[in-house]
């Protein structure tokens, strides 16, 4: 059942029945007030490479990237989503604290068990693009990120070098200074970082990479999950995928929180 949003969007739950050996709730705290997640793990056994999803902008609770878990779940990788502050499941009041949020969920996430620490990618979108940005440094200390996607890139030449992690950016055609997002971007990161840095520009989409080759989208519609722009969907998990080959020898963190309750 689709469920509306503050804004009238139309949320259908993500069906990942037989993608999922286990959905699993995680409640956290951010400056006092308790959040909700969700971490869903792959079929298969052992750990799974992890993508943590930081949402665009506006009152988005998880399901805002349920066709997202949908595809990379197919593809072996854990997703963990969260309910925005006053979304969802999560307490508190939206409109605050969205950077601060986002980090917690970040360290909330990391910590789960059948996460393999040593394949953690970051998809930010939109407005949350200039989140990591902005705390990138604090992302690494709880966990280097091996790579880092940008999609509806908002970052342009003189903003994205903070990130010390390969990028991967993923944009619409329709922006406004397409260049100084995709090509620019990546190539200024490259040139200030010297890590990998590649971009897809998408075609015949709106900002948040849905395909309008048959007219608008209408948010209320529940269907407007199925027009994810395929290639720019394509073009990520190809990304992920070949970070996660090809990316250097890794010694999974030890986390004491995991550590004292293992020994309890």
């Amino acid at each position: 059942m689709p469920v509306p949003t503050a804004t009238g969007d139309a949320l259908p739950t993500p069906q990942l029945e037989g993608t999922a050996r286990e959905r699993r709730e995680v409640r956290f705290d951010s400056s006092g007030v308790t959040l909700a997640g969700e971490l869903d793990l792959p079929a298969g056994e052992g750990p799974a490479p992890l993508v943590f999803v930081i949402h665009h902008s506006g009152p988005a609770p998880r399901d805002a990237y349920g066709y997202l878990a949908e595809l990379l779940l197919k593809e072996g990788y854990a997703v963990f989503r969260f309910d925005k502050r006053g979304t969802g499941l999560s307490e508190g009041d939206y409109g605050c604290c969205e950077s601060d949020d986002a980090l917690a969920a970040y360290r909330a996430a990391i910590r789960q068990a059948g996460v393999d620490r040593c394949n953690v990618f970051i998809v930010a979108q939109s407005i949350g693009t200039q989140y990591l940005a902005e705390r990138f440094a604090d992302y690494a200390r709880a966990q280097p990120p091996r790579g880092v996607a940008l999609l509806s890139n908002l970052l342009s030449a003189d903003r994205i070098g903070g990130i010390a992690a390969p990028i991967h950016i993923v944009v619409s055609d329709s922006e406004p200074d397409v260049d100084a997002v995709s090509r620019s971007a990546a190539e200024a990161h490259q040139a200030l970082t010297a890590l990998e840095s590649s971009y897809y520009v998408a075609d015949h989409t709106e900002h948040t990479l849905f395909d309008i080759r048959l007219g608008t989208l209408d948010w209320s519609n529940p269907e407007w999950v199925r027009r994810y722009h395929q290639g720019a969907m394509q073009s990520l998990i190809d990304w992920l995928d070949r970070l996660r080959r090809v990316g250097p020898p890794c010694v999974p963190p030890v986390d004491p929180i995991q550590l004292h309750e293992a020994r309890s």
